[in-house]
């Protein structure tokens, strides 16, 4: 007696079954679980990250790229601060947290960049104190930036323009 080998059932080959009605499957309840399959695989692919905006761009000095630092993009109507590293050619990409993007928004933008240190630790043997201050520090000053940027849903490409010379009114913050 010759054994007869069962059909390879695929979930592919079952749904196209079931779809065509091949199944015994009354045809509302067919299109009602069409629907969610078609539901569930666009609500899948349209995730992007929780942010509706992105903002990327250069960081320039006196027309000449910064090569290194960290960016902050602070809400003026509060919520969640975005920041940014420079990478070496001067661009950065915001993140909010590990995502890409930030809410949409008007923003004061606060850039600090610095140059290596000169030692690898302090006197003491601590951490190194910081090197020269690349960028102004008007720049670093979240309630004295100039910078003042209008984030718009979707992407943004927003070059950085800095100046060594002091934004009119700019008074030196007093130090603690």
């Amino acid at each position: 007696m010759t054994a007869v080998k069962p059909f390879p059932f695929h979930s592919n080959f079952l749904s196209l079954l079931f779809m065509t009605g091949a199944i015994g499957v009354d045809t509302s309840c067919r299109v009602k679980m069409s629907c969610l399959i078609v539901c569930l695989a666009v609500t899948a692919a349209g995730c992007g990250g929780p942010y509706n905006a992105s903002v990327s761009g250069d960081v320039m000095l006196d027309g000449q790229p910064v090569s290194t630092g960290g960016i902050a993009f602070i809400p003026t109507a509060g919520g969640p601060t975005a920041y940014a590293q420079i990478d070496s050619s001067g661009h950065y990409q915001i993140y909010t947290g590990k995502e890409e993007g930030l809410p949409a928004g008007n923003y004061g933008v606060t850039i600090v960049s610095r140059e290596p240190p000169a030692t690898d630790r302090s006197k003491l043997g601590g951490p190194p104190p910081p090197g020269k201050a690349i960028t102004p520090e008007w720049y670093a000053d979240a309630k004295q930036t100039p910078l003042k940027f209008d984030v718009k849903p979707g992407k943004n490409e927003i070059k950085l323009e800095l100046s060594n010379a002091p934004p009119a009114g700019w008074k030196p913050s007093k130090r603690r």
